[in-house]
């Protein structure tokens, strides 16, 4: 009975860990209060704002790290959100379960965009009744916390003044993994990253491309990308710069995995074996480097890729704006460090055992001399 008490609590300490609570300011809508210590779960969370989206838009403005003591947040003895103090119809959640992933489960038009400095977002706001959209701050941002966070208390003033009454509002933290921002974004701002979708088959991002040879170095600026499935095990992707040749690669599906082969860029061939990742993962490298082999005609290329995360799920999913799933790392876990401190710790251990079986082999002495006995008598000669 103790263990199975030991083992429901642990259980319930890692589900705590895995939650992630945050703030959540709500304005611009009647909704219900709760007490200020009460956590409230994503479900209740979620039947607490499906109400508000029957008549009105959601504007999710999501902040980074966000905490509740960033509102105590003052500069200069002034209020960091000075001008979110005076909004109406406000609502306070101290701690809320995952609130942007509890939004997503509402049955809606969802809609990922950015704003800037001037309160401008990357792309037309929708506003129809029933949308939620969830908007990121594409600022400049500096090193003093409270100066961000009255920048984006501007930001908000301003984008509220621009729309109207059928539009109700949420302010809280973003999801702190950094790769589900990647799978968020949804700009295709060149200074942000490109990215590039086709349908459900195929989702591709990356920040920069170039092609290094011996003499110089081409970064690609690419602009369009064209996706031809051959058939349900195949696929055929062209990325097609600004200037200059395309680049071509194809993804095929094996066991379950989907493989890059045949990268080519300007008639020169460049090799990929190792890129390849589950059709429910995404493969993503930090910076994955291609390189060809080089003949007496051609010198070898490389093929720098910053920041690549794809996927093509092949059939896994019908979904026209599905996101990506977790990351396949092209690092994989036996780096050399992993490998050296694995050695280190097995000599260690083989040390301690060998000192340990010495120890154990030692053993008192059991033949003494008999007081009553004859006296040991031992002869010494010159």
């Amino acid at each position: 009975m103790q263990a199975i008490r030991s083992l429901i609590l642990t259980l319930c300490v890692i589900s705590l860990a895995f939650a992630e609570h945050s703030p959540v300011f709500l304005w611009g809508a009647n909704s219900e209060a709760k007490p200020s210590l009460a956590t409230v779960s994503g479900d209740e969370f979620a039947e607490l704002v499906t109400p508000l989206l029957a008549q009105k838009a959601l504007v999710v403005f999501m902040e980074n790290d966000l905490t509740n003591k960033d509102f105590l947040c003052s500069t200069d003895g002034k209020s960091c959100y000075a001008r979110l103090q005076g909004v109406s119809d406000k609502t306070y959640y101290a701690a809320v379960e995952n609130p942007v992933e509890s939004l997503k489960t509402i049955d809606g038009e969802e809609e990922y965009n950015s704003v800037d400095a001037s309160g401008k977002f990357s792309k037309p706001l929708e506003t129809a009744a029933g949308k939620i959209n969830f908007v990121k701050f594409n600022d400049e941002q500096s090193s003093v916390r409270g100066s961000n966070l009255q920048s984006h208390d501007s930001i908000i003033a301003s984008v509220t003044s621009q729309l109207g009454d059928n539009v109700f509002f949420m302010y809280t933290s973003a999801p702190s993994t950094s790769l589900l921002k990647r799978q968020r974004r949804e700009t295709t701002d060149n200074s942000q990253g490109y990215v590039f979708r086709e349908g459900s088959k195929f989702l591709l991002y990356f920040t920069s491309l170039s092609v290094i040879n011996e003499n110089s170095v081409t970064a690609l600026d690419i602009n369009a990308m064209t996706v031809k499935a051959d058939n349900a095990t195949e696929m055929s992707v062209t990325l097609t710069p600004t200037t200059g040749s395309p680049l071509t690669f194809d993804l095929t599906l094996a066991g379950g995995y989907f493989f890059m082969k045949n990268v080519m860029y300007n008639n020169v061939k460049f090799l990929s074996s190792d890129v390849y990742a589950p059709t429910d993962f995404s493969y993503f490298c930090g910076n994955l480097t291609l390189i060809s082999l080089a003949t007496d005609d051609v010198p070898a290329h490389t093929l720098k890729w910053n920041s690549l995360q794809f996927q093509a799920p092949f059939g896994r999913t019908d979904n026209t704006t599905f996101i990506f799933g977790d990351a396949w790392h092209c690092v994989g876990f036996f780096t050399g460090g992993i490998l050296s401190g694995l050695l280190i710790v097995a000599l260690l251990l083989t040390i301690t055992f060998i000192g340990v079986c010495w120890m154990m082999d030692i053993n008192t002495m059991d033949r003494f001399d008999d007081p009553k006995g004859k006296t040991i008598t031992i002869n010494a000669s010159d």
